[in-house]
Parts: structure tokens; sequence; C-alpha cells
């Protein structure tokens, strides 16, 4: 996935040193993820690299800082980020501050928060978040995947109508299929 991200990165011209900054970042995030999953197709694995590949192919995004803390960032299984002193430390520090700005799904606060934050800072968190919903049929809490399904479609779509048409258009249509195919199967527990 790295290799993939690489390419993609340079072929939205992206330089060397902005993919190198980029490829540490996914070393930093790979470092948590080695030591509690074993599976290197799992989704949680793979997050780190497909969040910056949503935001290069479908936002156009080729701001190295920005992409680095993507890859960093993890709002579902935040055990799974590296701490802010080792992002500091071996990717930098202002990808380290970048990602303490992007709102959080756990915030009661969250449709605020993105609203008040700065484009890109909103573009990483739809892009990461929708890479997050994606495999919500594959959690195993279903209670989980609701939520996460709920807020997707009354915070996170909204947001992306705003934001960003792609975007909008990959939320819409996650929730449109989530809701027919996971939830309508799914029963409440």
């Amino acid at each position: 996935m790295a290799d993939r991200v690489d390419r993609t990165a340079s072929a939205a011209g992206v330089d060397r040193s902005g993919r190198d900054l980029i490829r540490t970042a996914i070393e930093a995030a790979r470092a948590p993820r080695l030591a509690v999953i074993d599976d290197d197709h799992d989704p949680d694995y793979l997050h780190p690299g497909r969040t910056a590949v949503i935001l290069l192919d479908d936002v156009g995004l080729a701001d190295p800082v920005v992409l680095a803390a993507a890859c960093v960032l993890d709002t579902r299984r935040n055990h799974l980020e590296p701490p802010d002193r080792e992002v500091t430390e071996h990717v930098s520090a202002a990808v380290t501050a970048f990602r303490k700005v992007v709102p959080r799904p756990g915030s009661v606060t969250l449709l605020e928060d993105l609203l008040a934050s700065e484009r890109d800072v909103v573009l990483v968190a739809l892009a990461e978040r929708l890479d997050q919903v994606r495999h919500a049929h594959m959690w195993g809490d279903p209670a989980e995947a609701r939520a996460a399904h709920r807020q997707a479609s009354e915070v996170y779509l909204k947001m992306a109508e705003r934001t960003h048409a792609r975007l909008a258009s990959r939320y819409t249509h996650w929730c449109r299929a989530f809701g027919e195919g996971y939830l309508i199967n799914t029963p409440d527990t």
C-alpha cells in the first residue's frame, strides 16, 4: 500500500521530499498495527494508505503534511494511532499539529467542530471516516455499525455535500447501500 500511495502521490505532483514525509507517516502508522493485526490485508492495517489514496484520487489533495497527518489518524481505533511524541519525532511537528485539529466522531459537537474547521481539515476528516465506515459491515458489532451509519448520514454526508462533490457522492452511495443491505438484514441486539 505504501508503494501505491507513493505512485499516486507522484502522479499528483508531490515531490520526492513530500512523498518521503508521507511514507514516513505510513511507517509510523504501521508500527502499532503490527502489534495487533496479523493480516496485512485487514482493513485496519491498510487504513492509513487507503485514506491517503482517497485524498489523492477522489479529492485531488496533494499537500504532503496534510496527507501524512491523514495517515497517522485513526478515529475508530485510536489505539492504532502512533503517539504524538513519536509522530513529532519521526515524522514532523506539523503533522502532529494538523492531526490534533481534526474533529473526532466521539465529539458531541462534531458537526459544529467540522463547520468551524478549515477546508483541508474537513477533507481529512471526511476521507478518513469514509474509509472507516466502508468496512462497518465487518466490524462484528452491529450496534457500532448502526451508530456509524447514523452519524455518517446525519453529519459526514452533510459536511461532504457542503465541501466536496466526489466525497458527497461516495457518502451518499455508502449510506444508501449500507442502509439497504446491512441494516435491513441485521437484527437489533
